[in-house]
């Protein structure tokens, strides 16, 4: 679950900082308070293209920061992202922070070493979803269907079998790939040698050359 956030210097947004208890949490307040820039800052941390001119007027930068303890099934798919991504974990715990410079190039952290905005992307989809007015984000993706599809129709175990058989078969395409490329580069290796020796014998060397080994 998202347990803190804290956003500075973004839009109307000079400095607020949240702490989530587990349930539902609401914000309220008057329009132009700065609700929906706390959700545009969420989208900040899933990887959401930004630009310079969202730094508040007058500062330098803008800075986003979320930290995240998932649980159960979310924990676990997590866990395999972050070692792919190279991004170590914290007892369970995430914490991922966005920099945005009004001039310069943005960055970003995800427990305190540098990542990309496409790493900040593939951890968001596993631990947020955002539903907006017009779209819920998860629904668009294929993904997110085919589990929704699978789970109505009580498939996850097939599911899990036509995902390790085709693992395993492209695991078998990619050393035959390996293979065929490396026959490739012997039968390249064979030809030049034959070459070279044509070469010596066009050139009338073939009977020195063997002489010499003899001797």
């Amino acid at each position: 679950m998202l347990t803190e956030r804290r956003v500075r210097d973004l839009a109307v947004i000079a400095d607020a900082s949240l702490h989530l208890e587990p349930g539902l949490n609401v914000l309220t307040g008057e329009t132009g308070a700065g609700k929906s820039m706390l959700v545009d800052a969420l989208a900040l941390l899933l990887g959401e293209r930004a630009t310079g001119d969202r730094v508040r007027p007058g500062a330098d930068r803008a800075v986003v920061e979320a930290a995240f303890e998932p649980a159960g099934d979310t924990a676990t798919a997590l866990a395999a992202v972050t070692r792919e991504s190279g991004v170590e974990l914290d007892e369970g715990r995430l914490v991922v922070r966005r920099e945005l410079r009004a001039e310069g190039p943005n960055r970003a952290w995800a427990n305190g070493s540098p990542t990309t905005v496409a790493t900040l992307a593939d951890l968001g989809r596993l631990l947020v979803d955002l539903h907006g007015q017009h779209e819920a984000q998860s629904l668009l993706r294929p993904l997110a269907q085919r589990d929704l599809l699978d789970g109505f129709a009580g498939a996850e175990r097939e599911r899990d079998g036509a995902a390790a058989a085709f693992a395993e078969a492209r695991a078998a395409q990619d050393a035959e790939a390996t293979l065929v490329a490396r026959h490739a580069e012997i039968e390249r290796r064979a030809d030049y040698l034959r070459h070279v020796a044509q070469e010596i014998r066009a050139a009338g060397l073939y009977d020195e050359i063997w002489q010499a080994f003899a001797v």
